[in-house]
């Protein structure tokens, strides 16, 4: 697990009109730095815990179905089309990777939903797709809304139980990383928790807000002076990266 001590937290949000307004999108890069762009610190990729149904999976050579639940940025709202999410860039990884399990990444993410409100949707969105492991991404509209952290934490606790009793495998994605944001709402305790949680239960928390606040302060990619007609692609290249990332866990967690 990654501790909390290893890595640094913040949040997105996008302040408009003197309103806050939820949104999944950080800012995005003026241009994107090319094949290295994606890389992060060692300590960041420091998995020790496993996928065990996953891995059995694989090594049979069965087919594999992950859910991915979450929000916008999950969906792929900014880049203009899930095909375009991390969740089918993901797909298209471990295919390379795993040519002998057909792998499918269903996408399940609606925009601006509670850790609550997803975990509502297991029932319909998630147990029936028979996945082998769970990608939820969360946390952002808790921190929004002002759920209390005590609340978030134990609907997290359910969603992991859940799972876990029908032999499915899990990983917490925590939130985007936004410079021009953090200073408006303090994410801290929301990603302390999911972190928290993630420990307990020895899940894989991905900190996707640790990796873009460190391209973001290594210049890898512009934060600033982004047009309205470059984001879709931006977000794409960004939703790749994210994809790459998570591709590489997942098959450090598989050995």
């Amino acid at each position: 697990m990654i501790s909390r001590r290893t890595v640094r937290r913040g949040g997105s949000l996008l302040l408009l009109v003197g309103e806050l307004v939820l949104t999944e999108l950080s800012p995005l890069p003026a241009a994107f730095a090319g094949p290295d762009a994606c890389e992060v610190p060692d300590e960041l990729m420091q998995i020790d815990e496993k996928l065990p149904h996953l891995a059995e999976r694989l090594h049979a050579n069965e087919p594999v179905k992950i859910v991915a639940i979450g929000g916008a940025s999950t969906r792929g709202l900014a880049a203009g089309s899930p095909n375009l999410a991390y969740p089918h860039r993901l797909q298209e990884i471990l295919a390379r990777w795993y040519p002998s399990s057909p792998i499918t990444v269903v996408n399940q993410g609606a925009p601006r939903q509670s850790a609550q409100q997803m975990l509502e949707r297991f029932p319909t969105d998630v147990i029936p797709e028979d996945p082998v492991l769970v990608l939820w991404e969360t946390g952002t509209t808790d921190a929004v809304r002002g759920v209390g952290v005590d609340e978030f934490a134990t609907t997290l606790q359910t969603g992991i139980d859940e799972l876990k009793a029908r032999g499915i495998d899990i990983m917490l994605v925590n939130m985007q990383f936004s410079h021009s944001t953090a200073t408006v709402i303090d994410f801290e305790r929301y990603l302390d928790a999911l972190h928290r949680v993630g420990d307990v239960n020895d899940v894989i928390v991905f900190p996707r807000f640790e990796m873009m606040r460190y391209w973001s302060e290594q210049n890898v990619f512009n934060f600033d002076g982004v047009v309205k007609g470059e984001r879709a692609a931006l977000a794409g290249k960004v939703y790749e990266c994210i994809a790459g990332k998570l591709a590489q866990a997942i098959r450090i967690a598989l050995h």
